[in-house]
């Protein structure tokens, strides 16, 4: 079985930053690869996702479907229930208001 895993390299320690289906005591075979800065930056975002998650205080990133683009049709639609030259921010207030 192979699995490509994110790890951060702590106190002298490899910490997967994602859990791992296998037996405790397992050998295991690792080719280190350091990343691109930006890929650093996301490992970071993810230990921080990953730290708020456990402590309940966000939920889990829910894979969603791509959305497809709106037709010419949909987008004249949504266009002509906000009306020009007023800012957004007042019409959200104003519906929120009842008005």
């Amino acid at each position: 079985m192979n699995q490509t895993i994110t790890a951060v390299f702590e106190n002298g320690v490899l910490r997967p930053l994602t859990s791992l289906d296998l037996p405790e005591h397992t050998a295991v075979q690792v080719t280190i690869t350091i990343p691109p800065p930006s890929a650093v930056a996301e490992v970071e975002r993810q230990r921080v996702r990953t730290a708020l998650i456990a402590a309940g205080l966000t939920l889990p990133l829910q894979e969603s479907p791509q959305t497809p683009p709106l037709s010419d049709e949909e987008r004249n639609m949504l266009a002509r229930r906000i009306p020009a030259g007023r800012p957004l921010s007042e019409l959200i207030i104003e519906e929120r208001e009842g008005r």
